[in-house]
């Protein structure tokens, strides 16, 4: 399988994640699939799963498959040994069983040599709990997690955006409300409210409110 993947966080091309699977693919002999190392298939994600967990329960990492091939899935398996197990993707492309460790650092990925080429496209998530009124705890654990795993990721750290806020898509406004009642308006970039918890004027923010819910929470630069 041809599957030059331009893996993509956020929307920037990262050239440290621009990868050719097949550069490194193994045919497997008369079964007509390819075989690439898992960890190529997935950059970052042992560093994810490295960190604590209370470290990382503030955002998560999500791998989609596109294909150039109109509505076309590919069979894909994980292989560690003689155990085969399919990759399950849905309608969009993402890849809904992840691998273990074990599978990271051992496994192959099985793809056939046949499908149509295509990209890995990585998208970092905060865990953001979506309503009218947000905790500002809830959102700045987000993009501390997100800063303490740039901290850790050493030489590769230069390869990846800082985001400091939180963008929240689908509403025209919102404001910080703090505990003796002030209220301050969210500062509005590219038409989005956005909140940053080390902002001067967000310091000391207790929630957020929104007059619908949000329909997306997404880091912003």
């Amino acid at each position: 399988m041809t599957l030059p993947a331009n893996a993509t966080l956020l929307g920037f091309s990262l050239a440290a994640l621009s990868l050719v699977l097949t550069a490194n693919a193994q045919t497997a002999s008369g079964e007509g699939v390819r075989q690439v190392p898992v960890k190529k298939l997935f950059p970052y994600y042992d560093l994810y799963l490295g960190l604590p967990p209370q470290d990382r329960d503030g955002f998560y990492l999500e791998y989609l498959i596109q294909s150039s091939g109109a509505n076309v899935r590919p069979r894909m398996f994980y292989a560690l040994g003689s155990v085969r197990t399919p990759v399950q993707i849905d309608s969009k492309g993402k890849i809904l069983n992840m691998p273990d460790l074990a599978m990271l650092r051992q496994g192959k990925l099985e793809v056939p040599a046949s499908a149509p080429p295509g990209r890995i496209v990585l998208n970092l998530e905060p865990v953001v709990p979506l309503g009218r009124t947000i905790p500002t705890s809830a959102v700045s654990n987000s993009v501390t997690d997100y800063a303490k795993a740039i901290g850790r990721a050493g030489p590769l750290a230069l390869a990846i955006p800082k985001l400091t806020g939180i963008a929240f898509k689908g509403v025209p406004g919102g404001q910080a409300v703090f505990a003796d009642g002030r209220r301050v308006s969210l500062p509005i970039e590219a038409g989005i409210p956005v909140f940053r918890p080390s902002h001067a004027t967000m310091r000391g923010a207790v929630s957020l409110e929104f007059p619908a819910v949000p329909s997306q929470a997404e880091f912003a630069r």
